[in-house]
């Protein structure tokens, strides 16, 4: 394998390497017929459900298809969240490893296409652009934990400002005519308080103030952000 990374890094750069051998690709590498094909199986889920738990086994791989996913630890303090593109349980190669975090579906419904982990090893560790896209993943998993970690480091209604921009964008809806975001219900003010490591009395306290000063607005318990003052906002505290 490090021979493989010398000689792919002697033909591209990083730029071209995280271009190249991006996530979207990653799953039509998975599934090309020409050097160890990967066949996957569709599956459907429903609301709660466990899809791994932590500590257990991980004997697979899934690619959201549609719908959200939180990963919790402990007695279920949610510290990350997945949804469509996402991939669960290739950090670690391993086999016979187990999962980190438990992972459940927070939507009526998830659907994924779920890989046999021992199938996904093979077809990484044999092919050399196999290495590159396990590289770029891991990056990519890798700067999104720096940020949370830089993001647990801000004042308070700056790291709440940031959190609710950044779930709304990914995991809500957005009207493109008048650019409002739809924070996704099923991330309650609870998680936004796991998440963003603070009281959930905090974040009550920090979202009337935001909708006192036009930031935010609620229909039926529903937060709507108007996206264009939301981002000055956070660019005001940075």
């Amino acid at each position: 394998m490090q021979n493989k990374m010398i000689d792919m890094h002697s033909l591209y750069s990083e730029a071209s390497i995280v271009s190249q051998f991006s996530e979207p690709k990653f799953r039509r590498f998975i599934e090309d017929d020409c050097i160890f094909p990967v066949r996957g199986v569709k599956k459907t889920f429903s609301r709660n459900d466990i899809i791994l738990k932590a500590n257990h086994d991980l004997d697979a791989i899934y690619f959201i298809e549609d719908g959200i996913v939180t990963a919790t630890i402990g007695t279920g303090v949610a510290v990350d969240f997945y949804t469509a593109s996402d991939i669960l349980g290739l950090s670690n190669l391993l086999l016979e490893s187990s999962s980190c975090y438990t992972y459940q579906v927070l939507t009526e419904e998830l659907i994924v296409t779920r890989y046999a982990k021992e199938d996904i090893i093979e077809k990484i560790m044999n092919t050399q652009e196999g290495y590159f896209y396990h590289y770029v993943y891991m990056q990519n998993r890798a700067n999104h934990m720096f940020k949370k970690e830089a993001l647990l480091r801000l004042p308070t209604r700056q790291r709440i400002s940031s959190v609710l921009l950044e779930l709304g964008q990914k995991y809500g809806e957005i009207n493109l005519e008048n650019n409002i975001i739809c924070f996704p219900k099923q991330i309650s003010k609870g998680m936004i308080a796991q998440y963003a490591n603070l009281n959930p009395n905090t974040i009550t306290t920090v979202l009337q103030k935001l909708q006192e000063e036009g930031y935010i607005y609620t229909i039926k318990s529903a937060i709507y952000m108007d996206k264009s003052k939301f981002e000055k906002k956070v660019e005001v505290f940075s």
